[in-house]
């Protein structure tokens, strides 16, 4: 009998030192499993090209599920200074820049309320703003001043050397961002390698 008992707690023994303590994996604390991700702020930045649109549809039916505002952003970019010499012709004189930029503006404004309507009339809670400057860069602040849970737009742009030289709006908002950032690419788009000729 003695020898028995011995025999089975040395078995005992063999078993647990053959196997490490942490071999299985750890189950993640409690606090991480409950977190569910909501939503209350989403920032949806827009260009008007169909990619962005499309990502607005992405940014909407979130706003639905999660009862959040929608910050409606278009970034436009001023315009470069245009070098003119004697010999290609006149000088474009600076007002008419200024002109033609606060035009544009005020087209890219109009465009805003006109989406802005249509998705209040969804039932969103909805915020336009129309900042000038680096799109990336306005979009990260806009997110900051916001305090937003989410930024929302389309993959789309530069496509070979341009690409590879400035890299796109999308990649350096994900780079970058404080918060989750969701893009969408449009399915007609075919992923084409920068190098590609």
């Amino acid at each position: 009998m003695q020898r028995d008992r011995v025999g089975r707690v040395r078995a005992r023994r063999a078993a647990s030192a053959t196997v490490p303590r942490r071999s299985l994996p750890r189950l993640p604390s409690r606090r991480y499993v409950s977190h569910v991700p909501t939503f209350s702020k989403i920032i949806a930045a827009t260009d008007f090209s169909e990619d962005s649109n499309l990502a607005l549809t992405f940014a909407q039916e979130l706003a639905l599920k999660f009862s959040a505002e929608v910050v409606l952003l278009h970034v436009d970019q001023p315009l470069a200074p245009v070098m003119m010499t004697p010999e290609l012709g006149p000088a474009m004189d600076v007002g008419a820049m200024g002109r033609i930029a606060e035009e544009q503006r005020m087209l890219a404004q109009k465009e805003l309320d006109k989406i802005a309507g249509k998705l209040r009339e969804g039932g969103l809670k909805v915020k336009v703003q129309l900042r000038v400057g680096s799109p990336f860069l306005e979009i990260l602040h806009t997110a900051q001043t916001e305090n937003a849970d989410l930024i929302v737009l389309g993959t789309h742009g530069r496509t070979g050397l341009a690409h590879v030289l400035m890299g796109s709006v999308a990649e350096r908002v994900v780079q970058k961002s404080a918060c989750p950032v969701l893009t969408i690419r449009h399915p007609d788009r075919k992923f084409k390698h920068p190098l590609d000729k």
